[in-house]
């Protein structure tokens, strides 16, 4: 398996991480892992660090927190849709996106697209149990969003008001 090039540009590196190759596996040396912290019945169990620079994982938090993602797996969290349905539910995006969103997610194991043969053929998106196990931290941050708009959208305007002020 190989990174794409954004992987390759976030992580500095073509090495996989141990968890991919296979558990037996060592990471390369100077890789971005921080070290192995346990021993699993699979074997060394790896760990990353987000706010290291060059951790793989954050290419995961990228693509997980990116602007049409949270969204997707919101919709498909009260079960699988179409792509039409989905494009309503989420609303504002458009085609193009949302279909490269999802390639996205179904590549890194986040959605299943499956799809019915007919014509016009029937592709249903449902989120994998890796996808649903975004589920509840992604309800937990809309509530938050949702919740502490209004203040935000206050502060947001207090600051605009002192700083336009001062630019004057």
């Amino acid at each position: 398996m190989s990174l794409s090039r954004d992987d390759v540009a976030s992580t500095g590196s073509e090495a996989e991480p141990a968890a991919v190759r296979g558990a037996d596996a060592e990471a390369p040396k100077g890789h971005p892992l921080t070290a192995v912290v346990a021993t699993g019945a699979a074997g060394p169990v790896a760990s990353y660090d987000v706010l290291s620079p060059e951790c793989p994982s954050r290419t995961v938090l990228r693509h997980v927190v990116d602007r049409w993602t949270p969204l997707i797996v919101a919709v498909l969290a009260q079960g699988p849709r179409r792509f039409g349905e989905l494009r309503q539910a989420v609303g504002g995006v458009t085609p193009k996106v949302l279909a490269q969103t999802l390639r996205s997610m179904e590549r890194d194991g986040l959605v299943l697209r499956d799809q019915t043969p007919g014509v016009p053929p029937r592709v249903d998106y449902t989120l994998t149990p890796l996808g649903a196990s975004l589920a509840e931290p992604i309800a937990a941050l809309r509530a938050w969003a949702e919740g502490n708009a209004e203040q935000v959208l206050a502060h947001r305007e207090a600051y605009d008001r002192a700083h336009s002020r001062s630019e004057e």
